[in-house]
């Protein structure tokens, strides 16, 4: 009699946790589904509204390169620049010695 009773209560145990893993695995199915659903929802979402609003990744793309080029454009002309102000420099030096000189022959006078 206790051998059947403790083969029932065992059997019992044994059905309460296979019921409460099988309850537990669709529980975290049904969650998972929720999440899943809930991401898709807000990128969805998100996309639908920033491209009514006038967003496009392709504007974005664009106008970064267009940034990017009109930068390396102005790296061009400052050297190029630089490349004149070195061939000129010579000259503008004598030009101030010359300026300078003058200055000093008034002041002796």
């Amino acid at each position: 009699m206790s051998l059947l009773l403790l083969l029932l209560i065992g059997v019992a145990f044994f059905f309460i946790i296979k019921y409460i893993a099988v309850i537990t695995t669709v529980a975290a199915i049904i969650i998972s589904g929720i999440t899943v659903i809930a991401l898709i929802s807000t990128w969805l979402g998100t996309s639908y509204c920033l491209q009514k609003s006038g967003y496009h990744p392709r504007n974005a793309k664009q106008a970064y390169h267009q940034v990017e080029s009109d930068l390396n454009q102005i790296a061009a002309d400052l050297t190029e620049t630089r490349l004149q102000l070195d061939s000129v420099a010579p000259y503008l030096r004598d030009m101030e010695f010359l300026r300078y000189a003058r200055q000093d022959r008034k002041t002796e006078n």
